[in-house]
């Protein structure tokens, strides 16, 4: 992933916007609000600073800088900034993670990596610890 490669936008969910369901691009999303459910990119997905993502990712390529519960399947590189926090699987051919990131799962890599069957991980039941 080259960051002066210029990364054409086709769909920006801005911060404080709230969608559940399932998200098909043609092209790139910049994500600074909240999704619940799938995103799928024909291209670049970026999960902004604010982003949060309780979604399975699919794309050419990512950048994650906010919060994600769910696998990611990139056919090219997925970076992990220093902000990122993954809980979830990845398969990348590129795997980048910065000092600083989070992740917790597993990963597969190379030019033709198998992919494993991806479980959607759980977060924590926090209403259930609330109360003991």
């Amino acid at each position: 992933m080259t960051r002066n490669r210029k990364v054409e936008l086709s769909t920006i969910i801005g911060k404080g916007s709230k969608i559940k369901g399932t998200l098909f691009i043609d092209g790139g999303v910049r994500i600074d609000g909240t999704i619940e459910g799938n995103i799928e990119s024909s291209g670049f997905i970026t999960i902004g600073l604010s982003g949060v993502a309780n979604a399975d990712i699919k794309a050419k390529e990512c950048l994650i800088s906010g919060k994600v519960v769910g696998n990611i399947v990139v056919e090219e590189a997925l970076e992990l900034d220093k902000t990122a926090n993954l809980q979830g699987d990845i398969i990348a051919k590129v795997l980048k993670i910065h000092t600083g990131a989070v992740f917790n799962g597993s990963s597969v890599m190379g030019k033709h990596p198998v992919s494993p069957k991806l479980e959607k991980p759980k977060p924590a039941d926090v209403e259930k610890n609330k109360d003991q």
